[in-house]
C-alpha cells in the first residue's frame, strides 16, 4: 500500500514530535519491598518548550521510612551481621536527619546542570509549612556511577547526573512563632516539628518544577512542571 505525499508528511511530523518527546531512559523495573519504597517517595517532572525537551528530573524524598528501607537494603547487599546492620541504620538516620532529597537529572543543555554552583541558573527551595528555605548543602555526582549507587538508585543511567540536596532542619519554635496570631503570646514549643507536606521548588529560565509530598496521609497536590520560553536562534550581525 502506497502512501500519498500528504500522508507521508503528516507521518513524518508525528514521528519527529514523538522523537523529540521520547526520553533516553525508560522507567526501571522496581522490585521487592525496597523498590516499592523507592516508587512511593519518588516524584518526577518533564519540562518541555514546544517539541524541545528541556529537563527530566526524578526526586526521591529521603523520609525516615525510606532511609530505614535503604539502610536495610544496603545491609542486605553487604551481608552485614545484626550489629553491623544496626550501626548502618543509625549512621544513615544521622546522615539524613535534616530534610534531604536525592535527584536524578537529565538536561540536554549541559550548562543547566549546575545545581551545586554558587551562581547556578536555578533557584532551589524547600517549604515544610514554615516558608521557603534554600539548601545548606548540595552534592553532585557525575558518571560513571559505581555498582552500589546504581543498585540503591535504579534511576541512574549513562545519560543522567545526580544530586543530594540537604536543607536546614525545621525548628518547632519557629513554626509556633509563625503560626501565632499577632498580639497573642506564643504557645510553648513542642519537642519536634512534624510537617504535613513538603514542597520542593526548582525554578529558572529553563522552567519551573514543583515537587509535592504529603507526609500526614492527607490528599497530595500534583507534582507539576512548566517549561520556559523557547530559545531564540542566534542572529547574524547585519552587514
Amino acid at each position: 500500500m502506497r502512501m500519498k505525499a500528504g500522508q507521508i508528511g503528516a507521518f513524518t511530523m508525528i514521528a519527529f514530535a514523538t522523537a523529540c518527546r521520547t526520553l533516553p531512559f525508560p522507567d526501571p523495573h522496581l522490585e521487592g519491598d525496597y523498590g516499592a519504597e523507592v516508587k512511593k517517595w519518588t516524584r518526577q517532572v518533564a519540562l518541555y518548550s514546544g517539541l524541545e525537551t528541556r529537563a527530566f528530573v526524578r526526586v526521591v524524598y529521603l523520609s525516615p521510612e525510606f532511609v530505614q528501607a535503604q539502610a536495610s537494603e544496603l545491609s542486605r547487599m553487604r551481608a552485614e551481621l545484626p550489629d553491623q546492620t544496626a550501626a548502618t541504620l543509625e549512621r544513615m538516620r544521622e546522615e539524613y536527619r535534616q530534610p534531604s532529597f536525592f535527584a536524578v537529572t537529565y538536561f540536554p543543555d549541559k550548562t543547566a546542570n549546575d545545581w551545586n554552583e554558587s551562581n547556578s541558573i536555578w533557584r532551589i527551595a524547600l517549604n515544610l509549612g514554615l516558608g521557603e528555605k534554600p539548601p545548606d548543602r548540595i552534592l553532585h555526582w557525575e558518571r560513571p556511577f559505581n555498582a552500589e549507587m546504581r543498585a540503591l538508585w535504579p534511576y541512574l543511567d549513562e545519560y543522567s547526573t545526580a544530586y543530594l540536596l540537604r536543607f536546614p532542619e525545621p525548628q518547632a519554635s519557629q513554626f509556633v512563632a509563625n503560626a501565632t496570631p499577632q498580639g497573642k503570646s506564643p504557645s510553648p514549643p513542642a519537642d519536634a516539628f512534624s510537617p504535613a507536606e513538603a514542597t520542593l521548588v526548582i525554578a529558572g529560565a529553563i522552567g519551573a518544577m514543583r515537587f509535592h509530598w504529603r507526609l500526614d496521609e492527607g490528599p497530595e497536590r500534583a507534582t507539576e512542571g512548566q517549561g520556559g520560553p523557547p530559545n531564540k536562534p542566534a542572529e547574524s550581525p547585519k552587514p
